[in-house]
């Protein structure tokens, strides 16, 4: 089957914590120095099946960072076992992707991003509700990334004139949707409180709908 990871994919950074959620044969994702590995096709997306013990050792170990394991190079550290013979320290880097017949830890097709360099977090503010949204990004999300992690919240966020100051009339404070916060001035401060984002919702012409006034949405 198929992994479950559609709208993840599209990421190119990830949280830690994100990872960390992934934690079942239904989606499994495990991080080597940074890099990020949905390993979800090695257990065929089958929670109820009977896996072999190197698969199920591998699955308890989803959702975690494995980096002891690998050297600098992303590939397995070896052992010499009492009999002397060169094992692999963890011994579930020998599964193969049953789809590409590599490694897991070798499949690029498995690589679906990596963890972000620098958390951050920030306050969006709607404008027509004046609902404050804290949310916690990557340092490397652009404006139009931080709007999906925002669509759990608010459908309609990407229909939303995202700016730096509450000033609707300030062009000037538009934020460029393709560069990330660094780059449009928001700079990082590791002190509370998070920077304020405004979003201003953008009625499209001739557009009859109501606007749901809870959560700003249409």
């Amino acid at each position: 089957m198929p992994s479950d990871s559609g709208h993840c994919q599209q990421q190119r950074f990830y949280l830690r914590d994100e990872v960390v959620l992934n934690n079942t044969a239904n989606r499994a994702w495990v991080i080597i120095h940074g890099n990020v590995f949905d390993i979800t096709p090695l257990f065929d997306g089958n929670s109820t099946g009977s896996p072999k013990k190197i698969h199920q050792l591998l699955l308890a170990f989803a959702g975690k960072d494995l980096s002891v394991h690998f050297d600098g190079a992303g590939r397995p550290v070896y052992r010499i076992s009492k009999d002397g013979v060169r094992v692999p320290e963890f011994p579930p880097v020998t599964i193969r992707n049953a789809a590409t017949g590599k490694r897991w830890w070798d499949d690029k097709s498995l690589s679906i991003g990596r963890i972000t360099a620098r958390e951050r977090k920030i306050r969006v503010i709607n404008n027509l509700t004046f609902k404050i949204q804290e949310l916690t990004v990557c340092e490397e999300d652009t404006i139009t990334d931080i709007q999906k992690r925002l669509h759990r919240f608010n459908a309609n966020a990407n229909e939303y004139t995202w700016r730096s100051n509450i000033d609707r009339n300030d062009i000037t404070g538009d934020l460029q949707i393709d560069k990330t916060l660094t780059e449009n001035g928001i700079m990082y401060d590791n002190y509370p409180p998070p920077p304020m984002i405004w979003i201003f919702y953008q009625i499209p012409p001739n557009n009859s709908e109501q606007i749901n006034e809870s959560d700003g949405t249409v």
